[in-house]
């Protein structure tokens, strides 16, 4: 297989083993380069008001690394936002349009940018403005050279054009469904890494049961879904070469009829 990339960026250290790591499981089984960015590294993400920021966050980060390794994953980079602070705007952009140019990815996973993608849930503030961000990125800052010129002129970053999906993860779901059967083990070890959120809770039975029941709408035993934008549009048929046509002769058609 050439050297495809995928990157997939999210909000928390989290967010990636909740929602789509069967699924990255498999790529990297399939011989994807798969990478990793975190936005913020999760360090509000405790019930203790004493808590340290800084040194929770440094925990989480350890975390996540871990559920990455678990899925076949190395890179991972952290962009180092404080926890439910994301702001959407023009710094959120550059960073995000920096590690694009930076991984090249011809395969995108953005978060899901609805506010409320599900008549249960109700997405985090730093989930909607990450994902939406991501998705803005692909159309100016990732793209275009003269949006953040100083990413190519003084970092030798250059554009990259050559994406052609970008998957939407979240718990809406989508039409896509992945079969996670073959790598959900992992997903779920991946996903009890991150001791500091799951605890004691039984993680695994509640995703079991949720990712079955999404598998049943495709007929697979487990799967995560997506809606995916596809950027590869179909190619016109080449014309007919002159020199071809006049090599078959007049009584040689394409149709294998006679010509007058």
């Amino acid at each position: 297989m050439e050297d495809r990339r995928a990157l997939v960026i999210s909000a928390h250290p989290d967010d990636i083993e909740f929602g789509c790591a069967g699924t990255t499981c498999k790529w990297v089984d399939e011989g994807w380069d798969v990478r990793y960015v975190i936005v913020t590294s999760g360090q509000k993400g405790v019930q203790d008001a004493r808590q340290d920021p800084e040194a929770f966050g440094r925990r989480r980060e350890a975390e996540a690394r871990r559920a990455a390794e678990i899925c076949g994953i190395t890179d991972v980079t952290f962009l180092g936002y404080m926890d439910s602070e994301v702001v959407y705007g023009p710094t959120l952009l550059k960073d995000l349009a920096r590690q694009f140019r930076r991984h090249r990815p011809h395969r995108l996973v953005a978060m899901d940018p609805q506010q409320i993608p599900t008549d249960l849930f109700v997405n985090h503030p730093d989930h909607r403005f990450v994902a939406t961000a991501t998705l803005d990125m692909t159309l100016t800052g990732g793209t275009t050279a003269a949006i953040f010129p100083e990413l190519a002129l003084e970092e030798g970053l250059e554009p990259w054009r050559e994406l052609e999906e970008t998957w939407i993860t979240g718990p809406a779901g989508g039409p896509v469904g992945v079969d996670i059967t073959d790598t959900i083990e992992r997903k779920l070890d991946a996903l009890q890494a991150h001791v500091s959120q799951v605890g004691e809770w039984d993680v695994r039975k509640f995703m079991k049961e949720r990712l079955a029941d999404r598998g049943r709408s495709f007929g697979y035993d487990y799967a995560e879904s997506f809606r995916v934008i596809s950027y590869l549009r179909p190619q016109p048929a080449p014309a007919p070469d002159a020199g071809t046509e006049a090599a078959r002769g007049r009584g040689s058609p394409a149709d294998g009829r006679p010509r007058d």
